[in-house]
């Protein structure tokens, strides 16, 4: 029998650079604001339509579901001074029998550049590979999204290879980049 595992969220995973926080009500304008300035933002993460303040609040409201059924795992990217939202970590598409996930991202405009990504997306890789006990985790990304490569290298992902035209996002076919990080292979960068 495959044992699913409840997702208790954090209420804050954080280092000098950033914090990992649950997502709240308060944190809609910023993250709308997010996908209006920066028009790719959600053609890059694969989206069908840009989110709105009130698919905003129905995520929040589905968040306690999605733990409860081990689904998957929403944390913003915050500053850890004034707590201004800059951005998502989502862990998802959990396999409870073959002990993996997939991790995504992405940051606001505003503070890309400046290895918040790398050191957020640390801090989630370390808590879950120690809170559920993963032996993997997958992060995907079409072939143009160089941020993406450059993150998962530097977090040690090895690249595992492309599936062509895997995915129908926005009306077109992608090719979706693989990459694959094993717990054993995880240093804590």
């Amino acid at each position: 029998m495959i044992r699913t595992v409840r997702i208790d969220l954090p209420a804050s995973l954080s280092d000098d650079a950033v914090t990992l926080r649950p997502l709240r009500v308060d944190d809609a304008p910023a993250y709308v604001a997010a996908f209006i300035y920066d028009q790719e933002l959600g053609r890059l993460l694969g989206v069908e339509k840009d989110p709105d303040e009130q698919s905003i609040h129905e995520k929040i409201s589905r968040q306690s579901r999605r733990s409860e059924e081990g689904a998957g795992a929403t944390l913003v990217i915050a500053d850890p001074a004034t707590d201004a939202f800059w951005g998502e970590i989502t862990l998802h598409s959990f396999e409870w029998q073959h002990r993996r996930c997939e991790i995504g991202y992405w940051l606001v405009p505003a503070v890309r550049g400046r290895g918040l990504a790398t050191r957020a997306i640390s801090l989630a890789i370390s808590w879950a590979l120690l809170e559920f006990d993963l032996l993997r985790i997958e992060m995907t990304t079409t072939p143009d999204n160089v941020a993406v490569h450059a993150v998962a290298r530097r977090l040690g992902f090895q690249r595992e290879g492309m599936l062509r035209k895997r995915n129908v996002e926005r009306g077109h076919r992608v090719d979706v980049v693989w990459f694959g990080l094993l717990r054993e292979e995880w240093t804590g960068s």
